[in-house]
Parts: structure tokens; sequence; C-alpha cells
């Protein structure tokens, strides 16, 4: 199930995100996962109870896109289609606030995650150079739902 992220879900959240991205990315901290529960968009897939994984949108009132900040899954639920499922949602929430585009980064050598991407049409539109803190490259990648 898919839902609204809330503060019991935490420690799940900080877990998560542990887990999935080392010192030199953009990690979370408690006090980031606090500010987006309360004043983003931050959606949960849970299953029997657990949080499984999470995606954070980010919206602007007078802007047409929505930009994936974080998207994560927890590595003892990866290959059960839970990033497809999320990532649909996203897909799901923009129409409804009529937003047309979906705006991401991701590093150059994810490749599992970039494939996940362009599997539902997400496009490279530039390359940031030395955008993490390890100074690796990302790529800028979106998604148009409509015209």
């Amino acid at each position: 199930m898919i839902r609204l992220a809330n503060l019991k879900d935490l420690e799940s959240l900080l877990d998560i995100e542990n887990k999935s991205f080392d010192d030199n990315s953009f990690a979370m901290s408690r006090q980031n996962f606090i500010y987006h529960i309360k004043k983003n968009t931050l959606f949960v897939y849970e299953e029997k109870s657990l949080v499984c994984g999470y995606i954070l949108l980010l919206l602007r009132k007078n802007s047409k896109k929505i930009r994936v900040y974080s998207l994560a899954v927890d590595k003892s639920f990866m290959g059960l289609g839970i990033a497809s499922k999320l990532l649909k949602k996203s897909f799901l929430y923009a129409l409804e606030n009529s937003k047309n585009l979906i705006r991401l980064e991701v590093k150059i050598n994810n490749t599992k995650a970039i494939n996940l991407y362009k599997k539902y049409d997400f496009l490279h539109i530039k390359t940031l150079k030395s955008y993490y803190p390890d100074k690796s490259d990302a790529f800028v990648m979106q998604k148009v739902l409509f015209s």
C-alpha cells in the first residue's frame, strides 16, 4: 500500500536512507525527514505494516514540474517492483496536481536506477558535473506527462 508518510515512519525512513545512500551522496537526516513529512509530499510503500520504500516529491506552486528529490527501497525488498509502484504514484500525483513534467537527478554510475527511469520514458537532458559531494556527476532526467 502506498500512503503519505507521517512522523511514526521516521525510524524506518532513516533506516532505508542510511542503507541506500553512502556518505558521499545527499543522504537525508532525521531533521530533513521531519521537515519533508510536514512540508512536502513523501509517499511510503508499506507491506505488512513495514515501510519498504519511499519517494519524496517537491512541488512549486507556479511551476508545471515535480522534482523527485529521493527514491529508495529497503535492500531486502528490492526486485519486487516497489520502486516502479512509487514512480507510478508520482505520475498520478503529478497529474492530479496539474503538473506535466517530472524531473530528477541520478548518479551517472547508478545504472539500475537509470534503467528504471528509462523504462518509464525518462530522458537524459543534461549532465551536472561534480554534482555530488564525492565529485561524481549526475544525469538530469525528465519525463513529460502531457503537452
